[in-house]
């Protein structure tokens, strides 16, 4: 019997497991109702669901949506807006969500200060938000 413990969700909102063997396993039904179990191709964390398990398994840590995923979703989204903004979007404001630079990483801010501290985004530090600001902000 294989014993799996969810290490983390995939770029297409999968939850991944791993058995005792360092094996990675993908639930198709991301995350809601039964789960339907295939193995990561190259046994790589985004690598594309294969073959269904066979056997039996017993879940040792399942997987738990965090409460937070809608503001994870929008805060990336406005990061992506920068990098555009910074990149392609040749300094466009009509590509922000405000009228501004200002409010556009006040919006972030906002975002970024609601969460407790130890749901913080990794993929985005405070650091990092505040090199936006002041890439954003020049020539202003």
């Amino acid at each position: 019997m294989k014993k799996l413990k969810c290490i983390g969700v995939d770029d297409w909102s999968r939850p991944v497991y791993e058995d005792e063997e360092g094996q990675l396993w993908k639930d198709t039904n991301l995350g809601s109702g039964t789960l339907s179990l295939h193995r990561a191709s190259n046994n790589e964390f985004e690598g594309e669901p294969e073959f269904s398990i066979s056997g039996e398994f017993i879940i040792i840590e399942e997987y738990k949506e965090s409460g937070f995923k809608f503001q994870y979703m929008m805060l990336s989204r406005l990061q992506r807006d920068c990098d555009y903004f910074l990149g392609h979007g040749n300094r466009s404001l009509n590509i922000l969500g405000g009228d501004t630079v200002a409010e556009h990483i006040a919006c972030m801010k906002s975002l970024w200060n609601a969460f407790p501290d130890d749901a913080k985004p990794e993929w985005l530090t405070w650091e990092q938000l505040l090199e936006y600001e002041k890439k954003m902000s020049e020539n202003e």
